[in-house]
């Protein structure tokens, strides 16, 4: 995968023809990446020659280092050892509270819950199926992924879900009433089966899914987000570390809700809920770097380092610490989630900032 960027510290960004990086991106040969720095400017033509050929030969090279490999960085002395990606990675806690390690568990049948059982299919994804009896109660389980983890979840109406890293759904075994509720933390993405007669609702939740005592009242939404749709595709972003909670739509129509405020947004637009409460419509929102991890992509557009590091973090599995006074800086760039973690953070050495390993933490240095 080749990763395209540009990073600044001041001025303004040109333009950015999104259609000709991925053309770039889709192409089955490796190019070469395109490093710019606006402060390099003045500087002579050969050191900015260096710096690029620098870039050009890293982002060319095909990965060939074998997991646990050291790989060294471009100052001689700093040797360390990579970071592989995450992958499909699950915990699955059933109503009795019952956890099944899902990365390691068998395909078939994990158990029955209810009117329907639990199968991990073939791909590895969890589905529900109805067994046909008449469901006498609710039962709720809850899906929930670790640091370096992902997974995909079909409901029992259909409907498909893919959850990032850190991030959690609780659900009923089937849908009966009029509605079809479930409660996320983290980030979700969501494909969701249409049925008019009965909504399907997200609940952006706080504290812990597993711990019913740690959650509000589920009878009053509170400060939570309700997101209600009948067939649609869209994605919430809802990290507890982050600004604002987003909800970006790709297709289809939502209905957002915070206490007595509600928005209904198109597609390519996003709602953006900030600390403060207040709700907002981007109108001319960046959908495919809101989509890009479920589609196995970083993407950044004019992010700065630090939300970058936080998607590192998350999906790396390690802890970051500044130190130092570490510039502003903010960087543009598509790039494989399947690349070790030296393969993304060689970007930051392109801009006065640099980095080391220390076991699963990460130092980032001027």
């Amino acid at each position: 995968m080749v990763a395209l960027l540009r990073e600044h510290d001041e001025g303004e960004l040109e333009p950015v023809d999104w259609e000709r990086i991925w053309d770039k991106v889709h192409e089955t040969t490796i190019g070469t990446a395109r490093v710019r720095r606006m402060k390099w400017m003045r500087v002579a033509a050969a050191a900015v020659i260096v710096v690029i050929g620098t870039g050009a030969y890293f982002f060319s090279q095909p990965e060939k280092q074998q997991p646990n490999q050291k790989i060294a960085s471009t100052e001689a002395h700093n040797v360390q050892q990579d970071v592989l990606p995450g992958g499909n990675k699950a915990i699955l806690t059933l109503a009795g509270g019952e956890q099944i390690i899902l990365d390691s568990a068998a395909n078939g049948v994990l158990a029955q819950q209810g009117n329907a059982n639990v199968v991990k299919l073939a791909n590895g994804q969890l589905a529900y199926k109805g067994t046909g009896a008449k469901a006498d109660e609710i039962i709720y389980n809850t899906l929930g992924t670790p640091r370096g983890g992902q997974y995909r979840l079909m409901l029992p109406d259909g409907s498909k879900v893919w959850l990032n890293a850190i991030s959690s759904i609780r659900y009923p075994t089937a849908f009966t009433g009029k509605e079809r509720i479930v409660e996320i933390t983290g980030e979700a993405y969501f494909e969701v089966t249409k049925d008019a007669g009965k909504p399907f609702k997200v609940i952006v939740s706080g504290g812990s899914l597993s711990h019913p005592e740690e959650r509000s009242d589920e009878r009053s939404l509170g400060n939570r987000l309700s997101i209600e749709v009948l067939g649609t595709h869209f994605n919430v972003n809802a990290y507890s570390d982050e600004p604002t909670i987003k909800t970006t739509l790709v297709e289809g129509s939502v209905k957002v809700t915070r206490k007595e405020q509600t928005v209904t947004i198109k597609p390519g637009e996003q709602t953006q809920l900030n600390n403060s409460g207040t709700l907002k419509v981007i109108h001319d929102a960046n959908v495919d770097e809101a989509v890009a991890w479920r589609n196995g992509l970083f993407e950044f557009q004019d992010t700065d380092l630090q939300s970058i590091l936080r998607q590192v973090m998350r999906w790396y599995d390690v802890d970051v610490d500044y130190q130092g006074n570490i510039p502003e800086r903010y960087f543009t760039a598509i790039i494989s989630r399947d690349k070790t973690l030296t393969g993304v953070l060689e970007i930051l050495k392109l801009s006065d900032i640099d980095y080391k390993l220390e076991g699963k933490k990460l130092v980032i240095t001027q």
